[in-house]
This record gives C-alpha cells, structure tokens and sequence, in this order.
C-alpha cells in the first residue's frame, strides 16, 4: 500500500492559517434551566494574548479555543401545565443582544466574528437566534413530564454536548481591539427560549480586550516540498505494518517579518475524519496518521498547540516534526493520502 500525508501551508495565514417580543402572564414559561454535573451554570473560558496582523484578509482565525464537552443536566424547573407538556429541544441561543447576557456586546464593532463549531459544522454566532424554539439545536432533547414526575425531581435529561468557539477577523481594517473584557456568547435552554428569571449555563470569554493589532506577521513553509509526507510502499501485515510504525519527518520553517518577540501556535485543521487524534484516510482504512513533535510527544489535531516564541531580533525557527502510521486493526491495502492545514495563531 502506499501513504500520502499532504500538508499544504498558507502563506501569512493568520492564525498561520421585526423584534420579536412576546408577552405572558407568568414568567415561570421559560423554566427549563440547564447546569453542569457540578452545578455550574456559566463557564468563563479565556482567551490569552491574541495578535491580529495587519494584512491578513476578512475571514482569517485568530484564535480557536480547545475542544469543551458541557456535561450536566437540563431540568424543567416550573410545575405549570405549559411547561410540563412542551416537547423541550435544548439549544444553543444566541446572547449577543439579549438582555439576559451577563456580560453583553456586539464583536462586530470590534472587527471580528465568533462561531460555535459543532457536530462537524461551523455557525456564525451573529446567525445563530436567539428567539424561542429557533437557536442551533444541540440533538437533545427532554420529553413532556407529569407533575408526579416534577414532584419526584426526575424531569431532566442528562446532556454532554461538544464543541469548539471560533474568533475570525471581520469587517474593519485597520483592526480595532475590545474596549471590554468579557463577552457572554450562548447560553443553553429549551424549547420556550432564554430564561428570563432563572440562571441557564452561559459560556463566556475572558480576555477580549487582549486582542490587538500587530504589524508582525509569519509565513510558514512545509519541507519537504510541497508539503507532502510520502511513506512510499508500506508493507501490511495482519494487525498493523511491518515495520510497525512507520515514520517520515517533516519541517515547519516560520519566517517573521517584524523586529519584534512575538508567541506563535500552530493548529492542524483538516476535512478527515479524527480517531483518538488520529487523522485517518478513510473511515475503513483502519490506521491513522499521528503527528509528533521533535521530542516525539504526539500534538493534537484541531486543537492549539505551542511552536516557539521568537525573539526580537530572531526572524526564522525550524519546527522538526515527524508523522507516524498508526494501525487501528489491520490496515486496509490500496492507495491512501489524508490532508491538513497547518494554520498559525499569534499569541
């Protein structure tokens, strides 16, 4: 069988790489209240350092957070008729705008643009809705309940719900920073819409007005040219590969153009599935791809993760790096190559 592992480079690739409102006679109608299995109903991520270069387009990632997983619960917490008998699907619901915000503003006017990544997919926080029943569906959700049940304490579902906050440069040019610090984004409830009297699980981040603008900017080069990894033939033998790992280095050459120190992460982005931080050609390929560091420790795929800090007067830094076939049962025989995208963030 022979392995492909293309790894294009993006060059200076930041990162590289109608009101609607409804009135009712009790305010117990929207009493569906999510938390975490701690009890928790906020969670305040924050977001660094993050530098924005001057040339890089509309569009580009400034900043991606690591993979988050809510676990908890979500519970109708109202007894009236209304409550119980509604069929509560939990959302995502926007909070840019809405008065139940704790911390409110709009990422437009700072020149930016936030999206929720989940289930595989990427949605922009300003088309996300707010209104009742119209937020991004999370996949749960928690059936109609007696009031015998609701006296028993067991109207709830458990939920584990995972995803990833996206921050792209948008709109303004040159770049102009938060003036606040913290930034409420969504909060989780059901079917009837925000609760407005009762605290739901809200994501917040911190750190908003540490967004800047930079002149600095770094191009990255993948070596060997043109950034494909080639294993050449591999030998599969039952239960993985003869020899048992196979193994083939490549470089991320950085070149900074500042004269300035300057933190800078990488994050690998691909359209191949991921198994256990494996990037795997193809579902029934039964191996996958695991990129190490210099030091052999395996860094993750689409999660951030440190390259360097370079000085004021450094302008290059070599990153060695070393991709593996890992075998996942015996490796399927044919042709495969598996692509991705190294992006670089500036801290």
């Amino acid at each position: 069988m022979k392995a492909l592992f293309w790894l294009p480079h993006l060059r200076r690739f930041l990162g590289v790489f109608s009101f609607l409102l409804i009135g009712l006679g009790s305010s117990s109608a929207w009493a569906l209240t999510c938390q975490t299995s701690s009890g928790a109903t906020q969670f305040t991520e924050p977001i660094g350092n993050v530098s924005v270069p001057d040339t890089v387009p509309d569009g580009t990632i400034i900043w991606i957070s690591p993979t988050r997983t809510t676990s908890g619960t979500c519970k109708k917490s109202a007894s009236d008729s209304v409550n119980l008998a509604t069929v509560d699907h939990i959302y995502f619901y926007s909070l840019q705008g809405s008065p139940r915000a704790i911390y409110p503003g709009d990422p437009s006017t700072w020149g930016i643009d936030i999206s929720i990544r989940y289930n595989g997919a990427e949605y922009p926080l300003s088309e996300i809705s707010g209104v009742a029943g119209n937020g991004l569906f999370t996949g749960f959700t928690l059936p109609p309940c007696s009031l015998a049940d609701y006296n028993r304490g067991v109207c709830f579902i458990n939920v584990s719900i995972t995803y990833q906050i996206v921050i792209r440069k948008h709109g303004l040019s040159p770049f102009v920073h938060p003036t606040q610090d913290l930034f409420s984004l969504f909060q989780f409830d059901g079917q009837l819409g925000i609760n407005s009297t009762q605290a739901s699980y809200q994501y917040i981040l911190s750190g908003m007005s540490n967004i800047v603008g930079t002149a600095c900017t770094v191009d990255v080069k993948v070596t060997p040219e043109p950034g494909v990894v080639d294993f050449g033939e591999v030998q599969a033998v039952p239960g993985g590969f003869s020899p048992s790992r196979p193994t083939k280095p490549f470089n991320l050459a950085l070149d900074k153009s500042c004269s300035t120190s300057i933190k800078v992460s990488g994050y690998f982005e691909t359209s191949n599935a991921v198994q256990n931080n494996l990037l795997l050609p193809a579902a029934d390929s039964n191996f996958g791809i695991s990129i190490q560091n210099q030091n052999g420790v395996q860094v993750p795929i689409r999660e951030p993760f440190l390259l360097g800090t370079f000085s004021p007067t450094q302008t290059q830094m070599d990153v060695p790096m070393t991709a593996s076939l890992v075998p996942l049962g015996t490796p399927k025989i044919g042709p495969f190559s598996a692509t991705a995208t190294i992006l670089i963030l500036y801290d």
